[in-house]
């Protein structure tokens, strides 16, 4: 009989939705927050797939809302954005990741960016380095 009330006792406590349900909020609760929506200036490492030229750019002007890298706004004046454009390339990608640095312990941002033109696609790799003020 002992046997009988055993099995179900330790089946309910392995497998009860409770107590795992609040293990995984707990766990939930420490992940790191994104940037807030606004400009911050970044270091771009850019890639061309098709003729393996690549770059790196300092200091260019992005715009974050929503967790996500959506206008990158290069130093010739031009602008990578996406949505809509005239352009006829597809921009995908620009999601923040937030990670520590090792050395530092400060929470450093990436994200990586893919254009598309239907013949060649260009690599975007993004780390925010601070906020743009009004001033800049």
């Amino acid at each position: 009989m002992k046997k009988y009330l055993l099995i179900p006792g330790l089946f309910l406590v392995f497998f009860n939705t409770n107590v795992f349900a609040r293990t995984c909020v707990k766990s939930a609760d420490t992940t790191i927050k994104t940037l807030p929506d606004g400009h911050y200036y970044g270091n771009v490492d850019y890639f061309n797939y098709a003729s393996s030229i690549s770059a790196t750019y300092s200091d260019l002007k992005l715009k974050v809302r929503d967790g996500i890298v959506r206008v990158i706004y290069l130093s010739n004046g031009g602008i990578i954005h996406d949505g809509i454009n005239n352009e006829g390339y597809l921009y995908t990608g620009g999601k923040l990741k937030a990670s520590k640095d090792k050395h530092t312990g400060k929470l450093e941002y990436t994200a990586q960016v893919s254009i598309s033109n239907g013949v060649n696609i260009y690599s975007y790799k993004i780390t925010i380095t601070r906020e743009a003020t009004d001033d800049q």
